[in-house]
């Protein structure tokens, strides 16, 4: 039976970096797949896991690709995209919440969630939070959903794990739980209803 539903943050409840690109493709006259394909790879595999300070990754990715934007302007940039929430699912947090255990397990960087938590209240709806910069590890690596299970007291098959990451989702079934790759808020609620995990008359708004 599921009683805990572990949920991702970025792309799921809030736009994390991706969106940025559409505000800085017409600025550097560059396809917003390439923008994007430029804040990934190592340096922000090691900004999410408490190894580099944002000044310092943000400092890696204007050198290597020679943006002419300030420090400044970028993180000002990342921070409007953070208050941009996916249509329908805080609703739906708040219908699930009273049912069952909310976990929020995010890679992400310390700075960006000290902002992200003084303009988001619905972090508040739960029960656990877990984010990587605090784990020292992603949720690429099964161990970090082995740790999560360790530390509320889970077992994988009482929780069922929301992300938009096929790769996120597939460390998390390595250990045994189910997961459902996010889409929409429509989706998932489908997705939801199907385990049984809601009542097929809740709609989602937005």
């Amino acid at each position: 039976m599921i009683k805990t539903i572990i949920f991702d943050l970025s792309e799921v409840l809030i736009s994390g970096l991706v969106g940025i690109e559409l505000s800085l493709a017409q600025r550097l006259q560059l396809p917003a797949e390439e923008i994007l394909a430029a804040f990934g790879g190592e340096p922000l595999k090691a900004l999410c896991c408490g190894e580099l300070t944002e000044d310092e990754y943000l400092g890696q990715v204007l050198q290597a690709q020679q943006w002419p934007l300030a420090p400044a302007e970028l993180k000002q940039l990342i921070r409007q995209n953070f208050h941009y929430q996916i249509p329908g699912t805080a609703p739906l947090l708040t219908t699930l919440t009273s049912r069952y255990d909310l976990i929020l397990l995010s890679d992400h960087a310390q700075e960006w969630i000290t902002y992200i938590r003084a303009v988001h209240p619905t972090l508040t709806l739960f029960k656990a939070i877990f984010f990587s910069f605090e784990l020292g590890q992603t949720k690429k690596n099964p161990a970090t959903f082995q740790q999560v299970l360790a530390r509320i007291g889970r077992r994988a098959e009482e929780c069922i794990f929301i992300d938009d990451s096929l790769t996120n989702i597939k460390a998390a079934e390595a250990v045994g739980i189910a997961g459902i790759q996010f889409q929409s808020a429509a989706q998932l609620q489908q997705e939801l209803n199907k385990r049984g995990i809601l009542n097929h008359g809740f709609r989602t708004q937005g």
